[in-house]
C-alpha cells in the first residue's frame, strides 16, 4: 500500500505489531485515543503540525497524572511514522502537555479573554458534552470512593484507574466551561461567500474529484464529518471565497488547485 493511502487505523495496527508486549500495553491506549479523535479512516498524510498541537491543547493537560506517559507514547509513534515515511516530518515535536496560561498585572492574575467563535450547532454540542461529562464525573467520584475503601492504595488498580479517568473528565469539563464562557455564536451565513458555518463544494482541478466541506472553528473541526477548521490550510484558502473562485493550497505533497463550485448555508 502506498504511504499516501495508509490510514491512521492501519498505521496504528502496524505500529503495535512492532512493540514488545509491555510497551504495547502502555502505549496502545494513548495512541488509540489520538486515532479515534481524528477518525481511523483519516489518511496519515492529511495530518499536520497544527492538528497535533490542537489535539494536545484540548486533550492533554499537565494536571493529568498520566500526561507524561501519554506524551511519550505519542512521540514514539510519530517517530515511527516519520521513519516509515508516512509523514514528511516528525509531528511529535508539536505535542506536549498543556499548561494553563495566565499573565499577571498589578491587580492580580489575568486570563485570556479572547472570544471563541463557533457555530450554534458546535455550541449546543459542547453543552451536551458538558452535561454528559458531569454525569460521568459523579459516577467516577463514587467509583474512586468505593475503590479507596478496598484497602492498600499502592496495589489498588481500580482506585488508580478511576482517579486517572476522573482527572481526564474534570480537565475536559474545565476546557468546555471556559470555551462556553467565551463563546461567540456565528449565526447562519448569508450571501455567496464562504464564512464560518458555510458548506463549500470544491473540485480538485488536477484530478476532477469533488469534495464538500463545512467550515468551522478550530474547536469544532472533525475530519470524519468533513468539518474543517478555518485555520487549516484548506479552510484558510476557502474562507471568504465565492463560487467560481480558484485557490491553491500548499500541502506536504505539493500544491493542490481547487475551484469553488458552490457555497451554501446549513
Amino acid at each position: 500500500m502506498s504511504s499516501r493511502q495508509i490510514t491512521l487505523g492501519q498505521a496504528l495496527a502496524e505500529y503495535l505489531q512492532t512493540l514488545k508486549p509491555d510497551v504495547r500495553r502502555s502505549h496502545e491506549q494513548p495512541i488509540r485515543r489520538f486515532v479515534e479523535y481524528h477518525a481511523e479512516s483519516t489518511l496519515v498524510t492529511s495530518l499536520s503540525g497544527s492538528h497535533v498541537e490542537r489535539y494536545a491543547e484540548q486533550q492533554i493537560s499537565i494536571a493529568d497524572p498520566a500526561a507524561a506517559e501519554r506524551v511519550q507514547a505519542l512521540k514514539a509513534w510519530f517517530v515511527y511514522l516519520k521513519k516509515r515515511e508516512y509523514t514528511e516530518a516528525n509531528l511529535g515535536v508539536h505535542i506536549r502537555a498543556r499548561r494553563a496560561q495566565a499573565s499577571r498585572t498589578s491587580s492580580g492574575p489575568r486570563v485570556d479573554e479572547t472570544p471563541v467563535e463557533m457555530t450554534r450547532g458546535g455550541f449546543e454540542a459542547l453543552q451536551e458534552e458538558l452535561q454528559d461529562l458531569e454525569r460521568q464525573r459523579t459516577e467516577l467520584r463514587q467509583a474512586v470512593e468505593h475503590a479507596r475503601s478496598d484497602g492498600d492504595l499502592r496495589e489498588n488498580a481500580p482506585y488508580h484507574a478511576a482517579r486517572e479517568a476522573l482527572a481526564l473528565v474534570e480537565n475536559r469539563i474545565r476546557q468546555i466551561e471556559e470555551s462556553l464562557r467565551r463563546a461567540t455564536i456565528v449565526e447562519r451565513p448569508t450571501g455567496d461567500r464562504a464564512t464560518v458555518g458555510s458548506i463549500v463544494r470544491v473540485v480538485n482541478l488536477d484530478d476532477e474529484k469533488t469534495f464538500e466541506y463545512r467550515l468551522v472553528s478550530p474547536r469544532e473541526a472533525n475530519a470524519a464529518e468533513k468539518k474543517i477548521s478555518v485555520e487549516s490550510p484548506v479552510g484558510r484558502e476557502l474562507l471568504g471565497r465565492a463560487p467560481g473562485d480558484e485557490v491553491v493550497v500548499a500541502t506536504p505533497r505539493g500544491q493542490v488547485r481547487f475551484r469553488i463550485e458552490a457555497v451554501a448555508a446549513v
